[in-house]
Formats: structure tokens, sequence, C-alpha cells
């Protein structure tokens, strides 16, 4: 009788247990969307973009554009096929440079204002594959004037991944991050943009594909050194030639 008791005892703890409740990750590729209205071009953000928050300046964001972009502002956007930047051709020499980047569904996070100075941020909870070795997206940056494009980042677990370039496209760029370390382990999914302070320009991050990958990916300073050892080997031959 004694070992029932305990039984039903351990019973809720590990049905409790953090590992056990971890959810994977969902709708990385924008592609769950269901556009419910809410008034002008706003949609519903849950429903454009299920399991993922939305937040700007630290404000969970309950509406997001649809085939819209915001002047000037920082929000987010859920654009499909009848996507027309409003802003191209009106004055802003790189508006319009970026689009839907595949399937049907890409979201395009906006900093600018948001009465002051503000950075946008999507964000998702869930279980990293166990198997993983990479973490890749597709995504295009855009700015509304000619300053530089202020970087965005991305983090897993509160901590910022050294992000690779893996291949470029006509309207994307295919980034990549070594994240093996976090395989098997439940946390935190972010991808922001950062508003210029002062405010200049909006700037624009067209994300699309996010996956986990069970492909390695060099880390940025393997790289480099393999940079660095083809030039040598490069300059060696040229020597030896001469």
């Amino acid at each position: 009788m004694k070992t029932y008791k305990l039984l039903f005892f351990c019973l809720p703890i590990f049905c409790a247990s953090p590992s056990v409740r971890a959810q994977a990750f969902t709708n990385l590729n924008f592609e769950s969307a269901s556009l419910v209205p809410a008034g002008g071009f706003y949609v519903q953000f849950n429903q454009a973009f299920p399991g993922w928050t939305g937040t700007v300046g630290g404000v969970q964001q309950t509406l997001a554009l649809s085939n819209n972009a915001y002047l000037d502002t920082s929000g987010i956007s859920i654009i499909n096929h009848g996507w027309s930047n409003p802003f191209a051709g009106f004055g802003f020499p790189n508006a319009g440079s970026g689009g839907l980047i595949q399937g049907n569904y890409t979201a395009i996070l906006q900093a600018g204002l948001y009465g002051v100075p503000a950075d946008t941020s999507l964000s998702q909870t869930g279980l990293v594959p166990a198997n993983v070795q990479s973490l890749q997206f597709e995504a295009h940056q855009e700015v509304d004037g000619g300053s530089p494009i202020i970087p965005f980042a991305v983090t897993l677990g509160g901590q910022t991944l050294s992000l690779i370039t893996i291949s470029n496209a006509l309207n994307y760029t295919l980034y990549g991050a070594n994240i093996s370390s976090w395989a098997g382990q439940t946390a935190q999914l972010s991808f922001t943009v950062f508003a210029e302070n002062p405010h200049l320009d909006n700037q624009y991050l067209y994300l699309d594909a996010i996956q986990f990958s069970t492909q390695s990916i060099p880390e940025p300073s393997a790289l480099a050194l393999a940079a660095f050892g083809a030039l040598f080997l490069a300059f060696r031959r040229q020597r030896n030639s001469s």
C-alpha cells in the first residue's frame, strides 16, 4: 500500500517537470497564420503569429499590420503575395527592396519610434531538438534612408548567437549559428531589430524559414582562420610560381 502511495505522490511531480511539459517550437515558417481583421490594416497578433510573442519597447503587441508597413514607427507586420511596400518610390531609396521570402507568409520586424526609439522583438519559448547542431533562417535587412543598416540580434536562452552568412539569394540572406550546446534544452528564441537613437530611419527585418538543423555550422573564428589559410596558400603558390 505504501508503494502505491509513493507512486501517486511522485506522478504529479513527474508530470509537472519542465522537461516533460516542454513544447516544441512551432510555426517557424509563419505558415500557420490566420489573418483575423481588427480594423484598418490591422489583424489580431496571436492569430497572425500563433506560437510567437511580439514586443515593441518591451510592450507586448496585440495587433499586427497585414500587407502594410509602418513609417517612423516600431511594429510587426505579416505579408503575403499581395504585398507591395507603400513607401517605395516616395523618397526612400531602399524601401521596397524586400518582400515575401518563402511560402505564403513572411514577417517584418520594424524598429523606429514608439513615442521614443523602440526596439522590436519576436520571441518564442520551446524545446530545442536533441540532435540539433545549428539554427538557420532567411532574412533581408532594409532601411528607409541612406544611413547604415543597424545590426539585428538573435538570442537563444538569453545569449546572443554568433551569426554567419551561409549564402545569398536575390531577396534574402541565409544565416546560421551553432547552437549545439542548447540541444535538448528549453529556451527562448528571440529576433530583435534595434532602433536608431536618435531616430533617423526605420530599420526593417524581413524574416522567414527559421529551422533547427542537424547541419553543423563552423564558428565565425574558424571561418576567419580558414579564409586566412586560403589566402596564405594562394600567396605561397604565387610566390613559388614567380
